[in-house]
């Protein structure tokens, strides 16, 4: 991931889009990166669960030169 951008979980399904929703409302831009459960233990129970997983990054709006509003 490229600088200025903190990983901050895994998550899927429904939670993740709660997750997305709080980040882009405190004003942090969100990327996703879809992982395996080769990727990672614990991506193991989405599989069972048939969610796709994904590790979830934010930076400020700051950190990439935008505003707050844009």
């Amino acid at each position: 991931m490229n600088e200025g951008w903190g990983e901050v979980g895994i998550s899927g399904g429904s939670h993740l889009e709660r997750v997305v929703e709080m980040y882009q409302e405190l004003g942090f831009k969100v990327s996703l990166e879809q992982i395996t459960p080769e990727d990672q233990e614990c991506a193991k129970c989405y599989e069972e669960t048939c969610e796709t997983p994904y590790r979830v990054y934010v930076r400020s709006k700051e950190d990439a030169g935008e505003t707050a509003e844009g």
